[in-house]
Order: C-alpha cells, then structure tokens, then sequence
C-alpha cells in the first residue's frame, strides 16, 4: 500500500491507494490471525482440560487410598474388637456354667456320685482305686460308691468344692474337679 499526497486549493489531502491483490491479502490475514488465535484458544483450552483432568485424578486416587486406608484399619479395629468380645463371651458363658452347674449340685446331691461312678468304670479294671471328693459330698457319695464298688476306698479331700472329685490309681489320674472341666472347656472354645 503506498500513501500520495494530493495539493490542491489549499488544502492537502492524503490517499489511500492499495494495490488489487493488497486488499484481499489483508483481508486473508486478519483471518489468518483469527485462525490462530482460535487454534491457539483451543489447543489452551485443550491442555487447560487435560491438566485439570490429571489434577483431578490425582485427587481422586489420593482420596481413594486414604479411604481404602482407613477402611483397612476400621476391619483391623473390628476384628480385634469381635475377637476381644468374643474372649469376654466365652469367659462370661463358662462363669455362667460353673454358676449352674453349682446351682444344680446343690439341688440334686446325688449328681456327685453318678459322675464319679462314670469316672470309676473307666478304671475298673485298675488296683487300688482312690476317690477323692469335698467335705460336702463326702457321707453320700462314700455310701453310693459302698453298695456299687466297694473295692474304691473314698477319701474326703478339704481342698476340693462341692461336687469336685479326684480318682487316682498306680496308672491313672482322673481330675473331675468343675473347674477343670470349664477350664478344658474354655481351652476348646479358645482353640489353645
């Protein structure tokens, strides 16, 4: 594009002379600078977008391991507690039997001396039998045994409680205490 400057009555004027082709270039590159700047605000929007999604994945992968964290502890926590309840449960249900079974006992007397009966013919064929109850089932189970075996000599033991008995022999040892029998109970039930 050239510039004239045309004098005329007094008064100077200034041209615009443009080429034919001049026009149609300028009028080309202004949309060619509109293509640019459209394709640049689309590749920026597009990383802005792939940059923001990476962000968030990030942030979501991060809130997911310290989800799956304290999920992870909230089971280890559970499962201690269910195990610690459970250890409570089985102790509480064997006080509970012990508590029964006495109750029982103190009901029904002669219990005493059917068990240990059982216990004998176990070792019936053994010499030197010894049965050795508490001072409280001493007179009853001494006179049951009497009529059934009176080969068993029956000893009154102060250590033991109410409905607790003892058989030894040379060979045997047969701990029919309630304690004892709880106490192997409450080793099943714990696995020990």
């Amino acid at each position: 594009m050239s510039f004239r400057i045309i004098r005329g009555a007094g008064r100077v004027q200034k041209l615009k002379v443009s080429l034919p082709g001049e026009a149609k270039a300028l009028s080309g590159s202004h949309e060619h600078v509109m293509d640019v700047e459209k394709q640049a605000f689309e590749q920026g929007y597009a990383e802005g977008e792939r940059i923001g999604k990476e962000m968030g994945e990030k942030m979501v992968e991060t809130i997911v391991k310290r989800y799956d964290h304290a999920i992870a502890r909230l089971a280890e926590t559970h499962k201690a507690l269910a195990d610690s309840m459970e250890e409570e449960i089985v102790r509480l249900a064997l006080a509970i039997s012990r508590k029964i079974v006495q109750r029982e006992l103190a009901m029904d007397p002669d219990i005493v001396s059917a068990v240990a009966a059982v216990a004998l013919k176990r070792v019936s064929s053994h010499q030197s039998i010894t049965l050795r109850v508490s001072r409280q089932d001493f007179g009853r189970v001494r006179a049951a045994i009497a009529t059934t075996n009176p080969a068993v000599q029956v000893i009154e033991d102060t250590s033991l409680e109410r409905g607790d008995f003892v058989v030894d022999t040379g060979q045997t040892h047969l701990d029919g205490r309630i304690a004892s029998q709880l106490e192997a109970i409450g080793h099943v039930l714990f696995d020990d």
